[in-house]
């Protein structure tokens, strides 16, 4: 049994479309109109085109805790980029004095960082806000702000098993898009399909011949990711098989087995003092989040749990990306840790992850 890493190709459980992930995503939104696109970074490329004109002072503040495609659209357009910090735990440290900039917030692991009250506040003052919700895609309270400069992106192949895709909702009636044919998807569609062979017939596959095609669809993986990173952003469509699986699966069993999952761990994690939330702070539940006293903890834990088949990401190494005086950031991202907690996971697995968990952080011998 193998609990991490990128999604496999899904079964299908739903036949409803009221019912599916893909009318949630379109219903979700109410009055915004909504734009698929081939990922996440392209969505917020979108954004930069249409209000790069309108940003007077041309700045734009983007939180010093951030992956790093983030920047890239930014670095594409030649945008002026200011990091702000934050306070712990991932609290925005911003001058609420901004006026005419665009400000990049992040729904940290399904948290809300920043009230909506207080992002009103800034879009009065002139600003643009891009509001990222790839880690709250299933926090409604998010789309209760109503506001001609206010953007909301995902990339939702972090939450849904697709390919790829992404997601953008808007209510300024001047805003325009053009996209081309999506292109590049097709090798991590195939890295699902064959990990999704890969778990359903491990029993079945000598040994030699499983190590073979793990290895096949973790380097088509790696290589895709490499790719997305070297090319620059051309804004495409959403797949059409992107589509098509999101029509297919069930909206509902997705939030409640998140839902569910996140609360066995913090019930069932004895030692309370790694988890970086409390559980009342998550809204959406993305994956569960510990901090560690050190870097070489996390990286002991990380290495003890891969030796039992449970991969844990890292959200996110900034080395080389941040400058290294936002001290906080650096010493987080030294020290975090994310645990699997999605929809693929019934308690048992779950339960084979908080039993380990706790050995480790016990100092018990496994």
């Amino acid at each position: 049994m193998e609990i991490g890493s990128f999604f496999e190709f899904p079964e299908f459980d739903n036949d409803e479309y009221t019912n599916s992930a893909l009318y949630y995503l379109i219903s979700v939104g109410e009055n915004r109109n909504y734009c698929f696109f081939r990922d996440g970074r392209q969505a917020v490329k979108s954004v930069l085109l249409n209000t790069k004109k309108l940003l007077k002072k041309e700045i734009c503040y983007l939180p010093a805790y951030l992956c790093h495609s983030i920047l890239k659209p930014f670095k594409e357009l030649n945008l002026k980029v200011k990091f702000y910090t934050h306070k712990h735990p991932l609290k925005p440290i911003l001058d609420k004095n901004i006026k005419n900039s665009l400000i990049y917030f992040i729904d940290y692991f399904g948290t809300e960082p920043i009230f909506n009250k207080n992002i009103l506040n800034l879009l009065d003052k002139e600003n643009i806000v891009i509001l990222d919700i790839t880690h709250s895609i299933f926090n409604r309270s998010r789309f209760k702000i109503e506001h001609e400069n206010l953007y909301l992106v995902s990339s939702l192949r972090k939450v849904f098993p697709i390919p790829d895709g992404g997601v953008l909702y808007y209510t300024n009636s001047a805003f325009k898009v053009k996209k081309s044919f999506p292109e590049g998807y097709e090798n991590m569609l195939e890295a699902m399909v064959l990990k999704t062979m890969y778990l359903k017939n491990y029993e079945r596959i000598i040994s030699k011949d499983a190590n073979k095609l793990k290895n096949l669809f973790l380097v088509m993986y790696k290589n895709y990711e490499v790719n997305k990173d070297s090319e620059p952003i051309q804004l495409q469509d959403i797949p059409f098989i992107s589509l098509y699986i999101l029509r297919k699966i069930n909206i509902s069993y997705i939030t409640r087995k998140r839902f569910e999952n996140l609360k066995f761990m913090y019930s069932n994690i004895h030692n309370k003092k790694y988890f970086l939330f409390n559980l009342d702070d998550i809204k959406s539940p993305f994956t569960l989040p510990l901090i560690f006293e050190s870097e070489e903890e996390r990286n002991r834990v990380k290495k003890l749990l891969i030796e039992k088949d449970i991969y844990p990401p890292i959200h996110w190494d900034l080395e080389g990306i941040i400058p290294k005086n936002y001290s906080y950031e650096h010493e987080l991202s030294k020290r975090i840790l994310s645990i699997p907690i999605d929809q693929r996971y019934g308690k048992k697995e779950m339960s084979k992850v908080a039993n380990i968990l706790n050995g480790i952080l016990n100092g018990e011998s496994l």
